[in-house]
């Protein structure tokens, strides 16, 4: 844990974080360039959010494990560690949530979890969530929040970004404004507005993220949003509905996208030859190209565009973090808001 006494803390929400580095950065465990990527950037970065634990069911279990190196390397950089515990399946989230055995088993193996390690605290990444699993996210976020913070442990919680409140929909899972009441700090997921299995189109339009940030800037508690940045593309391949390969049916396109790093969509774009050129609306680099029959488009965001939704967020008053390190475009460190 970072020792008060030996730094100067500053307070971004109701996050304490050692003087000097301020931005929130997602690290993918098991993947040799996130901790490299922490290596070179530590001083940037004021809060770590590192992948470590998953859901595991029939009895509620929370499977992973920490990498030792990568603490280390956080703790001499005194920055606030905030280990990810994530559960992306729907049928799964909702038996944790509302199962009351499994319910039990996770919240006392995350607390669990708290007081056997050093970290400051834990982010809670509970995704695809149904909006009648709403209230039962909100009470269990609330019991968490109440027995790590008994515990001198911070909560963080991870949500999707929207640009207005609406129960109804998908992603009325999240109650914005209650959880930023809950929780010490709240991630926004601020992209995904075309993603893996949609048409090919901007993952985080700047107008979109603009409406976004104005949104969650407008909450009771703004400063413990942190509006999250994606510094990857994706590459989409459209079937021909003619050939019926990859196609739904014989008038419908199917599009599967795959992800890459900014550094693989570098050598992407190399290896076809093809111009990238930026969308001026979206704010985001494209280009398309053709391989083996197949059409592709691609849409990805370099340090340009990662640091003008960084900006935005700034500019709002909320604290800013990043999806993920490693392997991004490394001009983005020279950005005068993060050296």
């Amino acid at each position: 844990m970072v020792v008060a006494s030996a730094l100067t803390l500053t307070f971004f929400g109701a996050v304490a974080i050692a003087s000097g580095g301020t931005l929130r950065a997602f690290l993918l465990a098991g993947s040799p360039d996130s901790p490299a990527d922490l290596e070179s950037h530590a001083s940037a970065i004021g809060v770590l959010y590192p992948t470590y634990f998953h859901c595991r069911l029939p009895g509620g279990q929370i499977a992973g494990a920490a990498e030792p190196a990568v603490d280390e390397r956080a703790a001499t950089g005194h920055i606030v560690e905030l280990p990810r515990f994530s559960c992306q399946q729907r049928a799964v989230v909702h038996r944790i949530l509302t199962d009351p055995g499994v319910r039990r088993a996770t919240l006392a193996g995350l607390v669990a979890l708290a007081d056997e390690t050093p970290y400051e605290g834990l982010c809670l990444d509970l995704e695809n969530g149904v909006a009648a699993d709403r209230g039962a996210l909100d009470a269990f976020v609330a019991q968490l929040a109440r027995r790590l913070h008994a515990r001198g442990r911070k909560l963080a919680v991870v949500v999707d970004g929207v640009t207005h409140e609406d129960a109804r929909v998908s992603t009325g899972f999240y109650d914005d404004a209650r959880l930023g009441a809950l929780a010490d700090e709240v991630f926004v997921l601020a992209w995904g507005v075309h993603w893996e299995h949609s048409a090919p189109g901007p993952i985080a339009p700047l107008p979109w993220v603009r409406k976004v940030a104005a949104y969650i800037a407008s909450l009771p508690h703004a400063r413990r949003f942190v509006l999250g940045v994606p510094m990857y593309g994706l590459d989409w391949a459209r079937a021909d509905p003619t050939s019926g390969v990859g196609a739904r049916g014989p008038h419908e396109t199917s599009y599967t996208a795959s992800a890459y790093q900014y550094s693989g969509i570098a050598t992407l774009a190399s290896s076809v030859g093809a111009s990238p050129i930026r969308e001026p609306l979206s704010g985001e680099m494209t280009f398309d190209y053709e391989r083996d029959g197949v059409r592709h488009t691609v849409y990805y965001l370099d340090a340009h565009a990662v640091a003008a939704r960084l900006r935005v967020g700034l500019d709002a008053g909320l604290n800013v973090g990043v999806w993920r390190l490693g392997s991004e475009d490394q001009e983005l460190w020279s950005s005068p808001f993060l050296t």
